[in-house]
């Protein structure tokens, strides 16, 4: 369940006392209840730099309420829950959706609210996956071409061989072991070089995430299994600034954000090198992003081929191989740092990050839906066999 002010106090007083302080430098930010807090208020505890929303006003967006509250769901486990239930049991912080494009449901819960941005942790790798399908069709980018064409410093790393379109359908095979729910993995060690975890940088470990990069070695053939690792990620925002000679923040504000009609800049977190790591927004915001991607936006900023091409998917059977433990996401695909759910009456496309955040696009049914979390546990798949069925309920009243 959320944890507020109400029930602890966290930060609370002028100034807070000693154990209600969340810090940086005390390690505790990214411990839990106290992510709680962190994730609705990272700016004033972390470096970051603004995506800027661009001069123009923002697109007004007025609740017109239809009933959503008041469905109940049946979870993939066969628990009956009501929606308030379904929202708190699994941590829910705030929770949107657009229909056609209009405001159809809204809720915040913890500490989140209207006009607070929340992380929205690797959901941002969504914004540079689209933006790299904009330079390929620009002929910026060769989809074809190998790492260490525009990133030669990846020369005997796992990267060596790889394809930028590998990379970007996350089919690279390398010695990482990303389990969050292991303290000696070695996704804490790419977080610490991020910036992103608590503690200092262990002597001996990387000091920045390009550095990191360096370090990771290939294990078996590239393209043969879907393999989620977090490192893709910064490979492919690293050569998109290269190549362009941009800064990611520039890039995704000029590209997208400034097109969405957002009423509040979002924002990076960056590595201790100034680099963009993850990211943060407003719900509402994160929605707006989500309806420009349905509808490639009024200027066609977004081609909606890209749209088609996302939506389309992967290869489903390169993602079996991947062996998530959960129906939910049985048959599902990945495609250009989106998660892609191949399901009757048209697929939807998922910007998915750590700890429950989530932008679901389903074109067919006119939906996006937008969702911040909490969860104690890091895998945001751990809480889909609840909201899968909120999802599916939400298409059934509206769309179906």
């Amino acid at each position: 369940m959320n944890q507020t002010n109400d029930d602890i106090g966290w930060m609370e007083g002028f100034p807070p006392p000693a154990d209600k302080l969340i810090s940086v430098d005390k390690g505790n930010h990214y411990n839990w209840p106290q992510l709680c807090w962190t994730f609705s208020n990272t700016q004033q505890i972390a470096p970051t730099k603004s995506i800027w929303r661009g001069p123009d006003a923002a697109r007004i967006l007025e609740l017109k309420e239809v009933g959503i509250d008041q469905l109940a769901i049946t979870s993939q486990r066969g628990h009956h829950l009501s929606w308030q239930e379904a929202l708190e049991t699994t941590n829910t912080d705030g929770f949107a959706v657009l229909y056609r494009g209009e405001l159809v449901y809204e809720t915040y819960l913890g500490y989140c609210g209207t006009h607070k941005t929340h992380l929205i942790m690797s959901c941002a790798k969504s914004f540079a996956g689209t933006v790299a399908e904009m330079l390929i069709d620009e002929g910026t980018l060769d989809e074809n071409a190998l790492i260490p064409q525009y990133l030669p410093e990846l020369k005997h790393t796992a990267w060596e061989d790889a394809t930028l379109r590998q990379v970007m359908d996350m089919l690279i095979s390398m010695e990482f072991h990303e389990d969050y729910l292991d303290p000696a993995s070695d996704v804490w060690k790419y977080l610490r070089a991020g910036g992103m975890a608590p503690g200092k940088v262990p002597e001996g470990e990387s000091a920045h995430l390009f550095e990191f990069l360096t370090t990771v070695k290939k294990q078996c053939d590239h393209g043969q299994a879907f393999a989620y690792r977090e490192p893709n990620i910064n490979v492919l925002t690293f050569i998109i600034q290269r190549v362009t000679n941009r800064d990611l923040r520039d890039l995704v504000s000029e590209r997208l954000w400034r097109h969405t009609g957002a009423e509040h800049d979002a924002w990076y977190m960056v590595d201790p090198a100034g680099m963009s790591t993850t990211a943060g927004c407003t719900l509402r915001d994160f929605l707006r992003f989500g309806e420009l991607m349905r509808t490639g936006g009024e200027s066609g900023v977004v081609d909606p081929a890209i749209l088609e091409r996302l939506v389309a998917g992967g290869d489903p059977a390169l993602f079996a191989k991947a062996e998530f433990a959960i129906p939910a996401m049985e048959g599902w695909s990945y495609k250009s740092q989106w998660w892609i759910r191949h399901k009757k009456g048209g697929n939807a496309a998922l910007a998915r990050g750590a700890h429950g955040q989530l932008l679901y696009i389903d074109p067919a049914n006119e939906l996006v839906i937008a969702r911040f979390g909490s969860n104690k546990l890091a895998p945001g798949y751990l809480q889909d066999p609840v909201v899968m069925p909120m999802i599916d309920a939400i298409t059934a009243m509206l769309a179906l």
